[in-house]
């Protein structure tokens, strides 16, 4: 497993490290605004299989991670209206969205679910990053199934760095220790009214904002 810090992911020496992983199906570990992050290339079956296989789970489709408004677009089969408004008061930021995925996504990709889950995490460096690559990241917790989540490098390392083993991490971006974090906060913006899936940080900051959330 290789290890860059955090703030050396833009220089572009460690930009074409990142950029040659991720375009070889390989799966890296990045910081979010929540947790750190498991993932790698959305496109890329080679990279689900392996992530399923780290994580020892198979059954729900992983969110994405994307730079922006523009890249979201391109997988989503329409942008509600309401979602201008919660971008504009809460993004980027610890809310994943689910809205109707684009019908030219391979169904595979999404565990055959026809819903996408959009992160859009406020870690600038990462923003740019997935920009700069062009390429919407996996985004799911670094955590075998039925496991607390590792938010410390050191545990991260300690449990993933396995070379020897089929499936493999192969880059941790290192921001140190996150802090503790109940993960996202998940709304279904894909019909009216917008459901809240679940309850996550920032959840509070829908109080106050004029529009109906149901909680599930």
């Amino acid at each position: 497993m290789q290890i860059i810090k955090y703030k050396d992911i833009l220089l572009p020496k460690n930009l074409e490290i990142i950029r040659d992983i991720v375009e070889n199906n390989g799966v890296i570990i990045y910081p979010t605004d929540t947790l750190y992050g498991l993932g790698g290339n959305f496109f890329s079956l080679a990279v689900l299989e392996t992530i399923d296989r780290i994580k020892n789970r198979e059954d729900l489709p992983y969110s994405v991670a994307v730079s922006g408004i523009e890249m979201a677009a391109s997988l989503v089969e329409t942008i509600p209206p309401v979602f201008y408004d919660l971008y504009e008061k809460l993004l980027p930021g610890k809310f994943t969205l689910l809205f109707k995925a684009s019908e030219s996504l391979n169904k595979a990709l999404l565990k055959n679910s026809d819903k996408i889950g959009i992160r859009i995490p406020g870690v600038p460096n990462i923003l740019k990053l997935i920009g700069t690559l062009n390429t919407p990241l996996i985004s799911t917790s670094v955590n075998r199934s039925g496991e607390p989540p590792l938010n410390d490098p050191t545990a991260i390392i300690r449990q993933f760095a396995d070379s020897k083993a089929r499936y493999t991490v192969s880059l941790l971006i290192d921001a140190g220790i996150l802090p503790e974090s109940r993960g996202s906060t998940i709304l279904d913006i894909s019909d009216t009214p917008i459901t809240c899936i679940r309850k996550g940080d920032d959840f509070f900051k829908l109080n106050g904002l004029n529009i109906d959330v149901r909680v599930t």
